[in-house]
Order: C-alpha cells, then structure tokens, then sequence
C-alpha cells in the first residue's frame, strides 16, 4: 500500500451505551490502520458536523476511515459524516450515504431487496397513523416485530416475537410509543440463523459464514432470537446465551448462502465491507431479515471472525477495506 494519510473519524458519545461504545473498535483500528506501511493515521473523535469538516480541512487525508456508527447519540443519524464528506468530495471507508439512509428504514430495505428478487420475508408496516393494529392477509402468526430503525437488536426483547392480536398489539405499541418509531412485522422463520460479512473490494465476496448458536437449556420453550439483552446486558440471565460459530452446511446451502448475501450487499448498494443476516426455512432456503452496510469491527465481532476463519488477520480486513476507497480516491483525482 503506497504512503497514504488516512483519517479516522469516530463520533463522541455523551453516555455511551453497551452497542454505542466504540472505545476498543477504534483502539483496534488505530493499531490495524497504523501497521500498513506508508500510512500516516490520525484519529478525530468528532461531536459535530462542524468538527468533521475542521479535521478535514487541517489534516487534509487522502481517504477518510468512517467509523461514525452514530452521530449526535443517534443510530439515525448515521448518515450525516457521509453527506459531508461527499459534499467535501472526499473518498471515504464504507458505503455511501444514500446505502446507509435506505437501511436505516428497514421496510424500504425489505422492500428493494424484495423487488432485487432476494428473498425475505412477508411483511408489514405500522406507523403512528395506524388505528387498527392487525395483521393483514400476507402475514400469519407467529411474526417478529421490530423497529423501524434501529440496528444493534436494540428494541427487541422475548415479547417481540408474538402468536396472537394481543401480544401483536402489545408489540408495536411498545415500538410506537416507547421508541417513537414505526414498526415493521415480518414472518417469523424459525430455522437457522446466519450472519454473512462482505468484503466489497475489488468485488464483493462472501466470507465463510457464520451461525448464532443458541443455548437451549437458556432459551428453553422461547423464541430463539438475538435480543438486546442477551447481546448487550451482562447482567440479564440471556447474557452469553448465544455465540456465533462457523457455520456448517451442505455445500450446496452455502453456495446459496453466498449467493444470497452477495445478491443483497449489492441489491443496497453497499461498498467495501458489510454484513447480510438470514435465516433458512425447513429446506434450507435462506431469507434475508437485515442487511448491515458498515458493520461492527470491533476484534470479536462477527465481521472479524468471519475474516479470521477466511485466514485474514484484524490488519488485513481493515486493509481491504482501506484500499477500496483509496482506490475511489485515485479514481476521483484521475478524472479530475
């Protein structure tokens, strides 16, 4: 990699909490970015707009290393560091902000990957407008209910996946009134869950998957779903109770699986790196329930685990990624 200055951009979080902490991610990614040869890092922890286009202005990077996963302590406004930065014409990790705005707004995303012809499953949107909370004719219990826009399972918990009007009700209340959002509702598939990371450079490519192992001595009768405790909370009893594992399966399955993800990483417009979750229904087919353009690079997440078991170490999946908007750079100056 030729000499190149490489600007890393997190945002500071007032009161973090457990999903918004990225202390060790950019700790890790100093030590990852640092260990390429010829690349001079500097780190700007960034509290507003103002502050992005000050450390740009000064430090004048080649490419900027966006590791803003919030910004003004929201998950929704992930997308502003990169409408600056495209303002700024400044090449940027990550993908662009039209990519993360659309998966912010999970039913639009289900929406293009379903027209894309990924798979996903049925669903159905409420809003604060909605006066009759109901399912209609595509959906039939059990369904999973989730925020509209939220990433990190934050807003999922054991009444999220519900079998009756009641327990639906319930649900999206919660959603509407507690975190002030829309709800979406989509088929419940109780198969297997797996997690496929993405590099995207030079063209996208699946790494090995993963599978969320569930401990059902824990989850005992429950649905066997990643909630926000038990990913986030150490004090919850659900706490640990799930763990992702290389996942095993046919290799017919896991071409399928690859197939899917690639399909999805691109239906978004996602760019140099991301995750695309499933589950597979009784025969192995796999739906999409979320996509995840600039996923969790934290050293024990499952992006990196997934680079680990396709033998790359933390400084070569950050690498790749570098090198992807470093290549948009020289791009972007040849043209000029």
């Amino acid at each position: 990699m030729s000499a190149s200055r490489v600007l890393l951009l997190s945002a500071h979080e007032i009161a973090p909490r457990a999903d918004t902490d990225l202390g060790e991610v950019v700790s890790a990614l100093l030590a990852g970015l640092s260990a390429h040869p010829g690349c001079e890092v500097v780190h700007h922890e960034v509290s507003r707009l103002a502050d992005v286009e000050r450390a740009v202005r000064t430090f004048r990077p080649d490419v900027v290393f966006n590791a803003c996963e919030t910004f003004y302590g929201q998950s929704r406004n992930e997308p502003a560091v990169p409408i600056l930065l495209e303002k700024l014409d400044v090449a940027f990790t990550g993908s662009p902000a039209q990519t993360l705005r659309l998966c912010l707004l999970k039913s639009q995303a289900t929406a293009q990957l379903r027209t894309a012809g990924v798979s996903v499953p049925a669903s159905q949107r409420f809003d604060a407008t909605t006066c009759d909370i109901r399912l209609d004719g595509r959906l039939s219990y059990p369904v999973i209910v989730k925020p509209e826009r939220e990433d990190g399972s934050v807003g999922i918990d054991d009444g999220s996946v519900v079998e009756d009007d009641a327990s639906l009700r319930r649900a999206v209340l919660a959603i509407l009134e507690g975190l002030g959002q829309p709800a979406l509702v989509q088929s419940y598939i109780a198969g297997r869950e797996i997690a496929v990371a993405l590099l995207g450079y030079p063209a996208p490519r699946a790494l090995p998957p993963g599978e969320i192992a569930f401990d059902r001595a824990i989850f005992g009768g429950r649905a066997q779903i990643l909630t926000y405790a038990s990913k986030w909370d150490e004090t919850s009893h659900d706490y640990g109770a799930s763990r992702s594992i290389g996942a095993a399966a046919s290799p017919a399955v896991l071409s399928r699986v690859a197939a899917c993800a690639r399909r999805a990483f691109d239906a978004v417009g996602m760019r140099d790196y991301g995750r695309v979750d499933m589950r597979l229904d009784a025969s192995g087919r796999p739906f999409v329930i979320d996509v995840n353009p600039n996923c969790d690079l934290s050293t024990g997440g499952g992006f990196m685990k997934a680079a680990a078991r396709a033998g790359m170490s933390y400084t070569d999946a950050v690498g790749v990624v570098l090198r992807g908007a470093l290549t948009r750079a020289i791009d972007a100056r040849g043209a000029r």
